[in-house]
């Protein structure tokens, strides 16, 4: 695909940017590589081919959701802030 340079130019005034003459020329031919590229992945047969989702093959290893005993309000009765089965933080809203 190619690119005059009243297109780059416009492309460079909606963007905000302020490109000398050399950077808008330098830009035009990156722009028309890139666009070139993306016309040769276009042109690639991709039927039957299932779409990734990540590039490297990753399965996800669960475990069995179990119940547990977990630590309940005796274990908080040694912190320094336990009083009457709550514990005190800190004011923070004066």
């Amino acid at each position: 695909m190619h690119f005059s340079v009243e297109d780059i130019k416009k492309l460079a005034h909606l963007s905000r940017l302020d490109l000398s003459e050399e950077t808008l020329m330098k830009r035009r031919a990156n722009l028309e590589k890139i666009l070139d590229y993306v016309e040769q992945l276009q042109a690639i047969d991709v039927e039957g081919i299932e779409p990734m989702s990540h590039a490297v093959f990753m399965t996800q290893h669960r475990r069995p959701d179990e119940a547990k005993a977990v630590f309940g309000r005796e274990a908080l009765k040694v912190s320094a802030g336990y009083e009457e089965g709550l514990i005190k933080v800190p004011k923070i809203i004066e």
